[in-house]
């Protein structure tokens, strides 16, 4: 637990199965996962869009996002970005980033405001508990954990997992 977040609401993960992959890895799991429960249920669609891009923004696009925030983007998530722009999964899970076909899921924004006087990149929706629930890096610690804003719980910012892929691997996985 990081001293500036609580665990007064989630409960500790234990990411050891998640551990013995690579980021690149624990990604494409999880995102093949998700895939696979789309397909399962006959959805991944809206509309002509994508749940799921088939294809990630190339790196221009990945740094003009970096110049419109002003921040380099976590190394996780911009590779994550670069094979799939966004993710949007069943249950109220974003990872918001760049448009596919000029359509966009979320863009991630940097906030001042959720936990002063750290600064935060909100990245993803986490709808676990409550709608409007956000996953955020932590842009005051170099090795930018990824933390849970829960509003409808104090509001709460608590310390949800290491780095973005372990935060995915987590969003998909806890309930399993």
């Amino acid at each position: 637990m990081l001293h500036s977040h609580t665990n007064n609401f989630l409960t500790p993960y234990d990411f050891s199965a998640a551990l013995a992959l690579t980021p690149g890895e624990r990604c494409q799991r999880c995102v093949a996962q998700i895939e696979e429960e789309y397909r399962r249920n006959g959805l991944g669609w809206w509309e002509d869009i994508p749940m799921v891009p088939p294809i990630g923004a190339d790196q221009l696009e990945v740094e003009q996002l970096e110049s419109n925030l002003g921040i380099a983007l976590p190394i996780e998530y911009a590779w994550f970005l670069r094979q799939w722009c966004y993710l949007s999964g069943p249950t109220g899970m974003r990872i918001w980033g760049i448009s596919y076909k000029n359509v966009s899921m979320g863009r991630p924004w940097v906030s001042e405001t959720h936990n002063a006087p750290h600064e935060y990149l909100v990245f993803g929706d986490y709808w676990n508990y409550a709608d409007g629930d956000q996953l955020m890096f932590d842009l005051s610690i170099e090795e930018t954990p990824v933390v849970a804003y829960l509003h409808e719980h104090g509001p709460l910012v608590e310390y949800f997992a290491p780095s973005f892929s372990l935060a995915l691997w987590r969003m998909v996985h806890e309930d399993a």
